[in-house]
């Protein structure tokens, strides 16, 4: 799985624009509510309708914020509050017009209008911050509810209400409408005193809240309005559930009892399912829920305790499956965060002191049940339920006593264990003798942890260290494990990544603890109990061995959020303790959030002036640089890049400090391992990738010619034989198609062409026979990538022998691209690599027989080069002639194999190469070369087509004057494909021209084949009759060369039954001669199994019938 990144960060491009943005803004939104009128009475007037351009404008504008919306804050006064002065304005003075239409049906009433670029706030902003500047004034509260009853089509009786099907207000509407009545819920005034005194409802409500008697109207009206949308399955839903937790909390709502009857109807609804007929819906769960949770939430110990118990009971036959909807809840993941959130509520209101007053005696249980939940919800199966569980365990261990967050946490650190397995190296070790074993050499297995669990784990742990409740004593063993959070990796069977969840929980609990822990704290905190490891590798503090992890993630992390997360934890570590890590400012000015944004720029660059400010850097990024993140990364192309700063990395520090060599040497390719075959079938292909290429690259470097490395590994290149005969990358692989193949000719090509860059010795020349042999195994690939790494192995193998030994194996290739029996050339992708191959090694060669004419013939697809060599003697062969025949099979070649449509890069290179040639060729090659130009110029491929037409054009081939009124002509027009065939008829190349226009006659899409019939009949037309019958002529002669299954028969059939459709003159046509030799051939097609074939037969014999032959 490849990674793809932006070439530039959003965030720095958004700031750059954002000053613009919100000057557009400010201009456009009053000019958007009010018609703009200088010198006139109406100069204020709010507008009644708005385009529905103009807000879908505005909305743009305010979605550019979605990704940085504090980029809002400082003028957000100023944009909201227009809009809510138009709504108050309309509600007051114009309310009776919304229903009016609007003539063009594109604009909408000023309220919707204002309603959508509203709720587009409040996605970006969020609702909380904009309903801030939201009117409070409560003598509108009974005008909006009058309003969204109208304006929705409500009417104050239920039975009308059930009958009407009017639906007025969208969405949008109904959602800042409810979220505007909540804000104005908040009014310190009793509701009795802003309610209409002789006002009366009759609405009825569902089950037990049948009659609300004693409410005023508002608040009747309010919980009736509340209800409604409280099962809605939209947005809403939210802002109803919203308005009806303020309004049972409020103190004079709560003596008329309300919030008691809510709950008691809520918690019969969850419990039996009996109530109302609106219970069936999941969509009313979690509305239910998410009233309990909000009045938990909102109300103080003294309101809820004397319904502690029943919601307890009722969350515990849920979760244990006790009540018939407990399968509907438990299968939504928002219904399972609510419950979560709820007995989190309850345990805090259980261990205050303001609830004292409920008897805990009635269920003394409570607290163990909810906190077995709250860790199984720990492992959920959703990223929502862990991160409420988590910030639950967090919160409820800040009112326990010490003691049971002291359990809590070993209950965490237990948890963690589970299917951990240590790991020692086996050269230190044998037979898994683990007693006696040095600490820092132990590595922690963690591939067969659940990475759901150790999210929710690492996740509740790091909320402990931003609340400051983890206990001091068991800081070391919480940090130890955010360490290993920190370079946690697996991968599903699928490739995705399973481990940036728990990296970035890990950056967030080191961000914690630099911010809530001061530095005597973590100075007190020995590094050695952290991680028995880090004192041996000369880290000094805690601190420090922080600071050279969250460099190694910041730097070397495949996703993005992780490099960023950690970037921002360390520049918190270096602000909020000075001095306590090495070049701490120049640290954070080099690994800033936004140059890590980038991974190619973080691991290119970054890396690099990191390392060189102090060597616990430059250790932590070496070390890095092995691990998964770098040379054994799933993606091949972070394994590239980590192999090239491998070798910087080298190039600046050598192996002088010893971190290199110790990590490169002994830690991958330890030369035990290599020659005695041990450990070598436990790596991946991807693994075997990375090293190899990370191996070349020190090659590059000079590798071998320290004398102390050398005698580590006295054989080098002896060394890499043995490691391309013992490895899983073979012969074996190179042959086989896909990834894997793909991967082994990348890697030991690149190989060997840095052991022959670097060092031509004789152990090099020894081993020639068996470098040549990997090459020309790899000569059955001809994807790009591959080609390029095979090239330069090529190049720099055969720069390895003697101009003799260079001219025999370049020979030998040559000889391989002609087939010996025929003649011929073979076309396909072996030959197309070899033949790129040989270009490349020809035109790179210091040979002095080379021929000083030779022509470099490039391609665009395969990025290849096709050879022309005019006169070798010594290769005894007409190569001039070889190149020739080589073009003409690229010109004509129609491979498909498990790459796809090869054949058509293949004939768009060899079309390339016609382009550039300026040699004289002879009369009969250039007639069959343009030959088949022209008839690519009309073939059923677009991009084929383009570029034959511009072949046509670079070679000036005809004399014809309207060359340039034709430039800029589209290939499928009919006149494109009526000028061709003139063209064609002008050069005496308009026969075989005819194989191309074939196939766009007939297997093309429908406009080619449209167009490209309609052009031919228009050309028929123009012609004489004997060049009207040459034509039909050939074309039978085409098919019959086809029978019984060439690629030109359908095509061939189709046409001709065309022709016999349309063709006036077909009765003159049909007495040629050829159609009863074809009629002859046809029997061999009748057994054919291919259906368009034979529809296309029966086409023409029908077609045959109607010419009375």
């Amino acid at each position: 799985m490849e990674l793809r990144e932006e070439g530039e960060d959003v965030e720095l491009r958004l700031q750059r624009v954002s000053v613009k943005v919100i000057q557009e803004l400010k201009v456009s939104v009053p000019l958007y509510l009010r018609k703009n009128r200088p010198g006139t009475l109406e100069h204020n007037r709010i507008r009644r309708f708005v385009k529905g351009s103009s807000t879908a404008k505005i909305k743009e504008l305010i979605e550019t914020f979605q990704d940085w919306p504090q980029l809002l804050d400082p003028t957000l006064d100023h944009l909201v509050q227009p809009l809510v002065t138009a709504f108050v304005e309309y509600l007051q003075h114009h309310a009776r017009y919304y229903r009016d239409t609007d003539s063009t049906k594109l604009a909408d009433p000023l309220p919707r209008a204002i309603c959508k670029v509203l709720y587009t706030f409040c996605k970006v902003r969020g609702p909380k911050v904009v309903a801030r500047f939201f009117s409070n004034e409560p003598s509108i509260l009974e005008p909006m509810l009058d309003a969204f009853d109208s304006w929705n089509g409500v009417s104050d009786s239920a039975e009308e209400d059930k009958h009407s099907n009017a639906e007025y207000l969208i969405w949008e509407e109904k959602y800042i409408i409810l979220l505007w009545l909540s804000h104005l819920a908040l009014t310190p005034f009793d509701l009795a005193s802003v309610s209409t005194p002789n006002g009366e409802t009759n609405v009825l409500l569902p089950g037990k809240l049948k009659s609300l008697g004693g409410l005023p109207i508002v608040a009747h009206r309010l919980v009736v309005l509340s209800i409604r949308y409280f099962s809605s399955a939209s947005k809403e839903r939210e802002a109803a559930v919203s308005l009806l937790v303020r309004l049972s909390t409020r103190p004079d709502m709560q003596q008329l009892h309300l919030h008691r009857r809510l709950i008691e109807w809520i918690l019969s609804s969850l419990n039996d399912d009996v109530g109302g007929n609106v219970h069936a819906s999941i969509y009313f769960y979690t509305g239910a829920l998410s009233y309990l949770a909000g009045f938990l939430r909102s109300s103080n110990g003294q309101t809820v305790a004397p319904f502690l118990v029943s919601i307890f009971q009722c969350m515990q036959a849920i979760t244990a499956g006790g009540v018939k909807t407990a399968l509907d809840i438990l299968d939504s993941a928002l219904a399972r965060k609510l419950v979560v959130k709820i007995n989190r509520f309850l345990v805090v209101h259980l261990l205050s002191e303001s609830s004292a007053v409920m008897d805990q005696n009635d269920n003394p249980d409570l607290l163990n049940v909810v906190f077995n939940h709250l860790l199984t919800s720990l492992a959920d199966k959703d990223n929502p339920v862990r991160l409420t569980a988590s910030k639950a365990l967090s919160v409820i261990a800040q009112k326990l006593h010490p003691d049971m967050t002291e359990q809590l946490v070993d209950d965490i650190a237990q948890k963690l264990q589970d299917n951990t397995t240590f790991e020692y190296p086996k050269s230190t070790l044998a037979d898994n003798d683990f007693q006696g074993a040095d600490a820092t050499v132990i590595r922690r297995n963690l591939v067969a942890v659940d990475s759901l669990i150790w999210h929710g784990l690492i996740l509740t742990l790091s909320h402990l260290l931003f609340r400051h409740s983890a206990p001091e004593a068991q800081l070391p063993t919480i940090i130890g494990q955010l360490i290993d959070a920190l370079g946690f990796e697996q991968r599903s069977s699928m490739g995705t990544s399973l481990g940036a969840n728990v990296r970035d929980a890990a950056c967030f609990g080191i961000w914690s603890l630099a911010r809530r822990y001061s530095t005597e704290e973590l100075l007190g905190i020995p590094v050695s109990e952290v991680q028995p490891a880090a004192k041996h590798h000369g880290f000094n503090s805690t601190i420090e061995f922080l600071a050279a992890e969250l460099v190694l993630t910041a730097t070397l992390d495949p996703e993005g959020n992780i490099r960023r997360g950690a970037s921002a934890a360390l520049q918190e570590l270096v602000g909020r303790h000075p001095d306590m890590i090495p070049s701490g400012i120049r640290l954070i000015q080099i690994v800033d959030y936004y140059a890590v944004g980038l991974r190619a720029r973080a691991m290119n660059d970054v890396t690099l002036q990191t390392a060189a400010l102090d060597e616990i850097y430059l250790k932590a990024i070496s070390a890095g640089l092995f691990s998964w993140r770098a040379i054994n990364s799933p993606s091949a192309a972070i394994r590239r890049d980590a192999a090239v700063v491998v070798s910087r990395i080298y190039r600046i520090y050598g192996f002088n400090s010893t971190i290199l060599q110790q990590m490169f040497v002994l830690g991958v390719f330890h030369t035990s391992e290599i020659c005695h075959h041990r450990n070598l079938g436990e790596r991946t292909a991807d693994e075997w990738h990375g090293l190899y290429l990370a191996y070349a690259a020190f090659i590059r470097e000079g590798y071998f010619k320290r004398s102390s490395l050398v005698r580590c590994m006295p054989t080098a290149h002896g060394d890499v034989v043995l490691l391309e005969e013992h490895s899983i990358f073979g012969i074996k692989d190179i042959t086989t198609r896909g990834k894997r193949s793909e991967l082994a000719i990348e890697a030991l090509c690149t190989v060997l062409a840095a052991l022959s860059t670097s060092a031509r010795t004789t152990v090099m020349l020894e081993q020639v026979s068996y470098h040549v042999q990997i090459l020309e195994a790899c000569f059955k690939h001809s994807t790009q990538q591959v080609l390029d790494v095979i090239k330069s192995a090529a190049t720099s193998v055969i720069g390895c022998l003697e101009e003799k030994g260079q001219q025999s194996l370049i020979r030998s290739w040559l000889l391989d691209i002609q087939d010996g029996r025929n003649g011929q050339l073979r076309s396909g992708g072996s030959n197309v690599s070899l033949i790129t191959v040989v270009g490349a090694v020809l035109q790179k060669t210091s040979m002095k027989s080379v021929p000083h004419d030779l022509v470099a013939l490039q391609t665009d697809v395969l990025v290849s080069q096709l050879s022309k060599v005019s006169s070798v003697d010594d290769f005894h062969f007409p190569s001039g002639e070889l190149m020739k025949m080589a073009l003409i099979e690229c010109l004509d070649d129609h491979t498909i194999d498990y790459r796809g449509d090869i054949g058509s890069d293949v004939r768009i290179a060899a079309i390339n190469v016609l382009s550039q040639i300026n040699a004289e060729w002879d009369a009969s090659f250039k007639y069959k070369a343009l030959g088949i130009v022209y008839s690519l110029a009309v073939e059923k491929l677009d991009k084929v087509r383009g570029c034959a037409w511009s072949c046509i054009r670079n070679q000036r081939i005809a004399s014809v004057q309207d060359l340039k009124r034709t430039a800029s002509w589209s290939t499928n027009r009919v006149e494109y494909f009526i000028f061709m065939l003139q063209l064609g008829k002008g050069d005496n190349l308009l026969l075989p021209m005819i194989r191309g226009f074939i196939k766009s006659a007939s297997v093309g899409s429908e406009l080619l084949i449209r167009n490209s019939r309609l052009a031919f009949l228009n050309f028929l037309d123009d012609c004489s009759p004997d060049e009207v019958l040459t034509l039909h002529e050939y074309l039978i002669r085409i098919v019959r060369s086809e029978v019984p299954s060439g690629r030109l028969l359908r095509p061939g059939l189709e046409i001709l039954s065309f022709l016999l459709d349309v063709d006036p003159a077909h009765q003159k046509h049909s007495r040629s001669n050829q159609w009863l030799l074809l009629l002859d051939d046809l029997p061999q097609v009748h057994a054919s199994s291919d259906l368009p074939t034979l529809q296309a037969l029966v086409g023409m014999y029908a077609g045959l019938l109607k010419s009375d032959l």
